[in-house]
C-alpha cells in the first residue's frame, strides 16, 4: 500500500510539472489570440466607418474623428503600401511626410494576399516593440489596408499576469484535487489494508490456511465483493488443497503397502521418496530423505538411475543383495520422470521365487534320485536272475521279493508326487462342510490296523461342534500322515494323543508323540521336500521324505497353519489350525494366528 501511495504522489508531481510545462505555451497562445481577436474586431469596426467614405481624403477625416475614441495607433495605406493615415507616425513627422511610401512589411503582405495579417516588430520611430494587426478592405474597387499597432509591454504584461493567474488557480486546483484524492484513496484503500492485515499471517507462514476476511464496509460495494471473492477462493483453495492431500496420502498409502520397493531421486540425484519395503530392501533410514543417494545404495542401483536419466527410457536388471543369514534377488526397473527430472527405482524382491526355482531343481534331483534308487536295485536284481537262471528256487524268491519291495517304494513316491500335485490344484468344488472328530477316528482306525501294538487317544469336549470346510480325502491323507510319523518315530509300542479343541473360529488339532524327538537345527526344515532328519531310522521304517510336505500343503490349501513343537527325548506334537467357516477362510488371507493366546491379529 505505501508503494501504491508513493506511486500516486510521485504521478502528482509529475502531473504539475507536465501542466507548469504546458501552461507557458497555452497563455502565451492564449493571450496572443485575445490581442489578436480584439485588434482584428477593432479593424472591422472602422472598415465599416471607412467604407461609406466619398475619396481618400474622406477617409482620412474619419480617422481623425475616431482617433480620441481609439486605444490602439491605427493607420491606412493602399496597394502601394503608401501610408495614407497614421495616428501616431503623422503627428511625429508632420503633414509633409505624407503620404509616406513604407517598405515591405510582413502584415502588409499577408493582408493583401489572405485579407489579415499579424506581426511583432520594433518600431524606431516609436522606440518600442508593437504587435501589429493589418486587415485589407476595398473601397471604390481598389484595396486598401487598415493597419493597428499596440505596444507589445502590455501584452508581456498581459501574458504575466494570465500567468501568474493560471499558477496560482492551477496550483491551488491541483493541491485541493491531490488532498481529495488522498482522502478518496485512503478510504477506499482501508478495505485492501484490512485484507492485507487478514492475509498477513498467512503470508508471515503463521497459518496453513487463509483466514476467513471480514470487512467494516457496505456488504454491497465492490471491496466487500473482493473479499467474498477472496473468500471464496481460499474454501476452493483450501479444498483443493485437502483434495491434494488426501490424493498424496493416498498415493502414498499405496506405495507404502506395495510389496515392491519404491525409490524416487530428482535431477541432482537427491532422494525424494522412498517407500517402507525400500527402506528394508536397501537398509535405508528416514534420516536419508533429502540427501544424495550416491553412496546409500549399491552401485548397481546407481548406474541404472544414471543410464535410465540419460537415455529417458526404462531400464531393467537384477541384483543380489547379502542380508544377515540369507540372499536377496531384486529385479530392478527404473523409469524417467519427464516432468521434474529425475528417476524412479522399483525394486522387486524375487528371492521366494529363486528359493522355489531352487526348490524345483533339488526336488527334480531328489525326485530322481529317489526313483533312481530302486530302479537300479530293481535291474540289478532283474540282471541276476536274467543271467542266473539256474538260481536256486529260496535265491530267485529274495531276489522278487526285493525287486517287488522296491516298486512298491517307488508306487508310495509316485503316489504321493500325484498328491502333491493334486493338492497344489484344489479346485473349491470339493470343499465340504465335515465333521473333523469323524474323520480323526477314520485316520486313527487305518493307522491302528498297520501300527496294531500302538496305543492312539483321542481326546475333545462332546458338548462343542469340531465342524469345518474341508476336501475329507485330502484332509484323511494329512491326519494319517501325523499319526503314521507318530507311530513310526516312537519307540515301541507307540502312544498317541490326539486332541481337538475349538475356538471361536477356529478348530485346533494336535497330534502328540512320545517318541525320539527332533533336533533344533531340523525344525525349520521338516516341511521341505525329501527332508529327512534321521536317515539311518528313515531308512529303517521308511519313508520317501514327502509326508509332513504333503501335510503342510493341504493345512495351507484350507487356508490354516501347521505348527511343530519337539523335545529330544521325549516326543514331538504337530499343532493344526482349520478355520470353521468359509468365511473365516477369506478373512485369514489377511491375519496371522499370535502363537500367546492363538488369537488373529491383523497383518501390517
Amino acid at each position: 500500500m505505501r508503494s501504491f501511495r508513493q506511486k500516486v504522489f510521485v504521478s502528482y508531481i509529475a502531473l504539475l510539472v507536465l501542466f507548469l510545462t504546458l501552461m507557458f505555451p497555452f497563455v502565451t497562445n492564449s493571450v496572443q489570440q485575445i490581442v489578436f481577436r480584439s485588434m482584428s474586431d477593432c479593424a472591422n469596426g472602422l472598415i465599416r466607418e471607412l467604407v461609406v467614405a466619398e475619396d481618400e481624403a474622406g477617409i482620412v477625416q474619419i480617422l481623425k474623428k475616431q482617433k480620441k475614441f481609439l486605444f490602439y495607433r491605427v493607420g491606412v495605406l493602399d496597394d502601394q503600401y503608401r501610408l495614407l493615415y497614421d495616428s501616431h507616425t503623422k503627428r511625429l513627422l508632420g503633414a509633409p511626410f505624407f503620404p509616406l511610401k513604407f517598405v515591405t512589411h510582413p502584415e502588409l503582405e499577408d493582408a493583401l494576399r489572405q485579407g489579415t495579417g499579424y506581426s511583432e516588430e520594433y518600431s524606431h520611430l516609436l522606440g518600442q516593440k508593437l504587435v501589429y494587426v493589418a486587415k485589407r478592405f476595398d473601397f471604390h474597387g481598389k484595396p486598401y489596408i487598415v493597419r493597428l499597432a499596440f505596444p507589445f509591454h502590455y501584452i508581456q504584461d498581459l501574458r504575466n499576469g494570465f500567468t501568474l493567474g493560471f499558477l496560482f488557480f492551477g496550483s491551488v486546483v491541483l493541491i485541493l484535487f491531490s488532498l481529495l484524492a488522498v482522502i478518496v484513496l485512503n478510504h477506499f484503500s482501508s478495505p485492501i489494508r484490512e485484507i492485507i492485515r487478514s492475509i498477513r499471517n498467512y503470508r508471515e507462514g503463521n497459518l496453513d490456511t487463509l483466514p476467513h476476511i471480514t470487512l467494516s464496509t457496505t456488504p454491497k460495494d465492490e471491496f466487500s465483493h473482493l473479499a467474498n471473492t477472496v473468500n471464496s477462493l481460499s474454501r476452493r483453495v483450501r479444498a483443493e488443497i485437502e483434495s491434494v492431500s488426501e490424493e498424496r496420502n493416498e498415493r502414498e498409502a499405496i506405495l507404502e503397502s506395495l510389496a515392491e520397493g519404491v525409490v524416487a531421486v530428482d535431477k541432482d540425484f537427491c532422494l525424494s521418496y522412498i517407500n517402507s519395503t525400500a527402506f528394508k530392501l536397501l537398509g535405508l533410514t528416514r534420516d536419508s530423505v533429502g540427501e544424495s543417494v550416491y553412496g546409500k545404495i549399491p552401485a548397481k542401483c546407481l548406474y541404472l538411475l544414471d543410464q535410465c536419466a540419460k537415455e529417458k527410457q526404462l531400464v531393467t536388471d537384477e541384483i543380489e543383495l547379502s542380508e544377515i543369514g540369507q540372499k536377496l534377488h531384486l529385479n530392478l526397473v527404473a523409469i524417467p520422470r519427464t516432468a521434474a527430472g529425475g528417476a524412479l527405482l522399483v525394486l522387486h524382491d524375487c528371492s521366494v521365487q529363486h528359493r522355489m526355482l531352487e526348490m524345483r531343481k533339488a526336488f527334480i534331483a531328489n525326485a530322481s534320485h529317489e526313483l533312481k534308487t530302486p530302479i537300479t536295485v530293481i535291474r540289478g536284481f532283474a540282471e541276476t536272475v536274467h543271467d542266473n537262471p539256474d538260481l536256486p528256487q529260496e535265491k530267485v524268491q529274495e531276489v522278487t521279493s526285493r525287486i517287488v519291495g522296491n516298486c512298491e517304494r517307488m508306487t508310495t513316491i509316485i503316489k504321493n508326487l500325484l498328491t502333491l500335485a493334486d493338492v497344489e490344484n484344489l479346485p473349491s468344488f470339493r470343499v465340504h462342510k465335515h465333521s473333523l472328530v469323524d474323520l480323526v477316528h477314520v485316520c486313527a482306525q487305518a493307522v491302528q490296523t498297520v501300527w496294531k501294538k500302538a496305543t492312539i487317544n483321542i481326546s475333545h469336549e462332546v458338548d462343542d461342534v469340531y465342524d469345518a470346510y474341508v476336501d475329507a480325502t485330502l484332509m484323511e491323507i494329512a491326519v494319517t500322515n501325523l499319526i503314521e510319523n507318530a507311530a513310526k518315530y516312537s519307540e515301541l509300542p507307540a502312544k498317541i494323543d490326539i486332541s481337538l479343541t475349538r475356538l471361536p473360529e477356529w478348530v485346533v488339532l494336535e497330534v502328540r508323540d512320545h517318541g525320539i524327538g527332533i533336533p533344533e537345527d531340523d525344525l525349520e526344515h521338516i516341511f521341505q521336500r525329501f527332508y529327512r532328519v534321521n536317515k539311518a531310522h528313515t531308512t529303517k521304517v521308511g519313508g520317501s521324505g514327502l509326508g509332513l510336505s504333503i501335510v503342510e500343503t493341504i493345512v495351507q490349501k484350507h487356508f490354516g497353519r501347521i505348527e511343530v513343537k519337539s523335545t529330544l527325548g521325549q516326543g514331538t506334537t504337530f499343532i493344526v489350525y482349520l478355520p470353521v467357516s468359509l468365511k473365516n477362510q477369506l478373512k485369514c488371507q489377511e491375519y496371522t494366528l499370535c502363537e500367546r493366546d492363538v488369537s488373529f491379529v491383523k497383518s501390517s
